[in-house]
């Protein structure tokens, strides 16, 4: 499922580095709804953000290090245990997700409102931007969707991006010869 690019520009590098790294302020963003004047109980809502906080900075310090290292490579493929810690710290951020949606849910109850926690439309901007993530990794290594996400998630990757969907297409095909 790789397109395995090996001959981008620094600029381009630089680039998809700075596509990993502004998960950081994304996580910064979440911290801010903590202080947000909206927010009745701030130790809950620290309660429901802070996980998901924690698994974006560890996650977003694995992917920049093995992205440097990748960059750096002359070959654009890293050595197994970094394939192993891409999709290892992608994985831990759509469980992160995953459970602050559940927590929220728990919080909400049952009400059938579109906008559940102050942070949600953050949340949703993170899962975009970790979509966009997998899709860097995924050009430069074989990573498995199935390994990172579930398969409603990976079905609704390769709808939203058709890189996903060709690279998709391409490894089915490898793999029936």
């Amino acid at each position: 499922m790789s397109g395995k690019q090996t001959d981008l520009s620094i600029e381009a590098l630089e680039a998809k580095y700075n596509d990993i790294t502004v998960l950081f302020d994304q996580a910064e963003e979440l911290v801010a709804t903590v202080e947000s004047k909206f927010v009745q109980d701030q130790e809950q809502q620290l309660a429901i953000v802070e996980p998901l906080i924690n698994e974006i900075g560890d996650a977003a310090d694995v992917l920049s290090e093995e992205f440097v290292l990748i960059a750096e490579s002359k070959k654009g493929k890293p050595n197994k245990a970094s394939k192993s810690r891409i999709e290892a710290a992608l994985r831990k951020v759509y469980v992160a997700i995953s459970d602050y949606n559940l927590r929220v849910n728990k919080i909400a109850g049952k009400t059938n409102a579109t906008l559940r926690n102050i942070a949600d439309p953050i949340v949703a901007k993170i899962q975009r931007q970790v979509e966009q993530v997998v899709v860097i990794f995924m050009e430069f290594i074989q990573v498995s969707l199935h390994n990172i996400m579930n398969k409603a998630e990976a079905e609704a990757l390769r709808v939203r991006d058709v890189r996903v969907a060709m690279m998709m297409h391409q490894h089915a095909l490898s793999q029936q010869q």
